[in-house]
């Protein structure tokens, strides 16, 4: 085997697992970036839902340890 074959062979498996390790990388930031949306949409969600009286009533008890009550 010549050195060019050699090295044009070992280019083109490279390559393949260069194409792969792109695709794999593409799947993981996508599920991490539909994780982070997912967390970001809890976060909100909840924040929005101690704004109700009755649901911060049912979620925590500090309300009732603080001086004076949420209005």
């Amino acid at each position: 085997m010549k050195v060019s074959q050699w090295f044009s062979r070992k280019n083109k498996v490279s390559g393949g697992r260069t194409k792969r390790l792109i695709r794999i990388s593409d799947e993981v930031s996508k599920l991490l970036q539909k994780i982070v949306i997912t967390l970001l949409i809890a976060a909100v969600l909840s924040q929005l839902a101690l704004q109700s009286a009755p649901i911060r009533r049912w979620v925590t008890g500090v309300d009732r340890l603080e001086g004076m009550p949420f209005q």
